[in-house]
Parts: C-alpha cells; sequence; structure tokens
C-alpha cells in the first residue's frame, strides 16, 4: 500500500511540474506572441525551422513518456533508476528547444532584459539537463577510483555517498553562480560551450567504462557512448557549422535535424540492454 502511495505522490508531483512548465511556456509565448508572428513572416525559411522543432519535441516527449512508464511500471521506484533518470533528461531537453524556438524567433526584437532572463533560464536547464548523467558519472568516478589502494576508503558505500554528493553540490554551485552573475547575452555562446562540453566528455567517459567493465546492464553502454560521443561532437561543431552555413533557418534545420538522429540513438541505447546482461 505504501508502495502504490509513494507512485501516486511522484506521478502528481511530476504532472504538477510538467504543468507548470507548459503555463510558463504558453504565457511566455502569448505575451510576446506579436513578436514571434512578426519575426515569422519576415524571415524566409520560418516554416522549416518550426516544423523540425515541432518534429524533435514530438520525438523527445514520446521519448519522455516512454522512460517515465517504465519508472512507475517497476515494483519500487528510485531517484537513481535509469527510468527515471533518462526521464528527465528527455522532460527538460523538451523544455529547452521549446526556449529555443522562442529565442530564435524574438532574439533582435525582445526586450534585453527580458531576453537575458530567458537566455539564463534556458542555461538552468542545459546544465541541470545533464545532471542525471554526472550523478551517474560521479559514482563511475568515485567507484573506479575506490578500486585503488590510496583511495580505498571511498569502497565505503557511506562515504562514497558523501564524496559524490559533495562534488555534485559543488558542481550545482559553481554552474548556477556562472549563470547568475556572469551570464550575458553576448557572452553566452561562449559560456554554454565551457560548461556542457566537460559535462559530455564525462557522460561519454561513464558509458566507456561501464561497457568496458560490463556495468550498467540495464541499457546498452555502448550505443550510450557512441550516442552521447556524437551529442558532444554534435555541440562543439556547431559553431563550425554555423560559420559554414551561417546564421539561417538551413543552420537551425541543419542542427535539430542531427540532434534528432542523434537523440534517437541515445533512446535506442536506453531501450536496449547491453550484451553482457545475459551472463548475470
Amino acid at each position: 500500500m505504501a508502495l502504490q502511495k509513494n507512485k501516486v505522490i511522484y506521478l502528481v508531483l511530476l504532472l504538477f511540474g510538467v504543468i507548470f512548465g507548459v503555463i510558463a511556456i504558453i504565457l511566455l509565448y502569448a505575451f510576446n506572441w506579436y513578436i514571434i508572428t512578426t519575426s515569422y513572416q519576415t524571415h524566409e525559411g520560418a516554416l522549416g525551422v518550426v516544423l523540425i522543432f515541432c518534429v524533435r519535441i514530438s520525438i523527445v516527449s514520446l521519448m519522455s513518456i516512454y522512460t517515465f512508464y517504465s519508472w512507475f511500471k517497476q515494483e519500487k521506484q528510485y531517484f537513481s533508476d535509469m527510468p527515471f533518470l533518462f526521464g528527465i533528461f528527455f522532460l527538460l531537453l523538451i523544455f529547452g528547444k521549446l526556449l529555443d524556438l522562442f529565442i530564435d524567433f524574438s532574439y533582435f526584437q525582445l526586450n534585453a532584459g527580458l531576453l537575458l532572463l530567458v537566455m539564463k533560464v534556458r542555461y538552468f536547464i542545459a546544465i541541470f539537463d545533464l545532471l542525471p548523467m554526472i550523478y551517474l558519472s560521479m559514482y563511475m568516478i568515485l567507484f573506479s577510483l575506490s578500486l585503488k589502494e590510496r583511495f580505498k576508503g571511498l569502497a565505503n558505500e557511506k562515504s562514497l555517498n558523501k564524496t559524490k554528493i559533495r562534488i555534485l553540490v559543488i558542481i550545482i554551485v559553481i554552474e548556477i553562480l556562472v549563470g547568475i552573475f556572469l551570464l550575458t547575452v553576448k557572452i553566452a555562446p561562449i559560456i554554454y560551450p565551457i560548461i556542457i562540453v566537460p559535462s559530455l566528455i564525462t557522460i561519454v567517459w561513464l558509458f566507456y567504462f561501464s561497457w568496458k567493465n560490463q556495468r550498467l546492464s540495464q541499457v546498452n553502454t555502448f550505443i550510450l557512448m557512441i550516442g552521447f560521443g556524437l551529442y558532444l561532437i554534435s555541440q562543439i561543431s556547431r559553431p563550425l557549422i554555423q560559420g559554414i552555413i551561417g546564421e539561417s533557418p538551413l543552420y537551425v534545420i541543419t542542427a535539430e535535424s542531427i540532434d534528432i538522429i542523434i537523440g534517437l540513438i541515445i533512446f535506442i541505447g536506453f531501450y536496449k540492454t547491453s550484451n553482457y546482461a545475459s551472463k548475470y
């Protein structure tokens, strides 16, 4: 009975968060609708941008629904479960893309103060989007260190968890302070890669380590290593693609199309189990 009650509480909290986020996005679009429609009408290729965003948001929404469904289908729910972590990853990505679409259509017309606020919210979504994978990465990094004599104190589960939480808190605090005090409209394109790229490198290492040491068998760590590796490459190469194509609808459509393919690869990695799972 207690387990069922927990499921209901988690579901209500999740739905409340989603509804709150959707209402906030609707209000943001509604209060700036004139700017958005004006930008849409004056930019050639705007329809293609809207369509590619709609396709990506729809696909990621289905991924999020499936991962959370898998989590609620379990007998017990833990926030460290892979379905929950991937569900949060996909869910936050949905809101991130909705804000990206808004920024694309209002960047040059929006009030500077509101634009900065929206970009800061997008920044926080980006860092919290990767946090579930960073959480797993910290565990694996500390676990690998615990195998060495020098760090044998980490072999104790309680000590390992305390260290993991401390490191995560430090990372979160630093990234939040950067977002609050340093992020501006001009330097946002520089700060995003500085924050996101190291996180993605850590995540790629996580799945490489898991694949090499046959851990996290409930997902396909090899496919996830490839998927997040491609995601890392796509983020690094975006400035290059933008330089070649230019700041245009074609650039946005190309970048989003590539990320749709990468997102599907990541989802397949979550959906399939590793080949070594059958050994256990």
